[in-house]
């Protein structure tokens, strides 16, 4: 077997294991994989940088990546975290204007990207690529606008609590475990719009009430309690 045609199995493997893909054919998957090229990024690698002209969606196949923006004085303000399987890049291919922000790799990653041209082949091939792109630009504009929300009518410890939340929330869906791991309090505060002290005096305020539970550099969250206490 040539190198060629195990690059190719690789890549039908990896694009298998994500959801959106996971029940289209071989035949399918490969030809699909024919217009995808794998990539890798170490930790601290920019993979799209706020304003340059984007013609490549990604697809995360492993590893976290933050999205970011960075101010002229090199203050940043973490707009999110992705965990494989992800997607990101796409705003630009569909509205045709510079990247929005920064997109940074905060562990090693394994993407493959998509090229503009391939998109609408990629569609054709998989429908549901489509229905996940659309998704995913509307759950992001109802986390700016919670965000918004968050910022205008509600102090600190509401803001972290938030975050917490919906790191665990996110983790509990794609892993089963309702777990933060490899996010510092510094990160979870430039999420929340809060300094660091503040962020890691409500966490521990949070470990005390057993609402939370640190488990070396994880944060394992109980999200009934979590809730309960936002909504109180």
């Amino acid at each position: 077997m040539n190198e060629l045609q195990t690059s190719q199995e690789q890549a039908v493997a990896k694009l298998r294991a994500i959801p959106m893909f996971s029940d289209l054919s071989a035949d399918d998957l490969g030809t699909f994989a024919s217009m995808v090229q794998f990539r890798h990024y170490p930790k601290g690698a920019f993979i799209v940088n706020q304003n340059d002209s984007g013609s490549v969606m990604y697809l995360l196949v492993s590893g976290r990546v933050k999205v970011s923006l960075a101010s002229p004085d090199g203050k940043e303000l973490a707009l999110n975290y992705l965990e494989a399987p992800a997607h990101f890049g796409e705003m630009s291919l569909v509205d045709a204007e510079p990247r929005s922000a920064d997109v940074i790799a905060v562990s090693d990653v394994e993407l493959f990207s998509l090229d503009a041209s391939d998109l609408t082949a990629a569609i054709q091939l998989n429908p549901r690529l489509a229905v996940s792109l659309i998704a995913t630009l509307s759950r992001r504009l109802r986390n700016t606008i919670a965000r918004l929300e968050d910022m205008a009518f509600h102090d600190a410890t509401h803001r972290v609590m938030r975050v917490v939340l919906n790191v665990a929330t996110a983790s509990y869906e794609s892993r089963g475990v309702p777990v933060i791991e490899g996010l510092t309090h510094y990160d979870i505060a430039t999420l929340a719009g809060t300094s660091r002290e503040t962020a890691s005096r409500i966490i521990s305020n949070l470990a005390k009430a057993e609402v939370v539970a640190t488990k070396g550099r994880k944060i394992v969250v109980d999200l009934i309690r979590l809730r309960e206490r936002l909504e109180g």
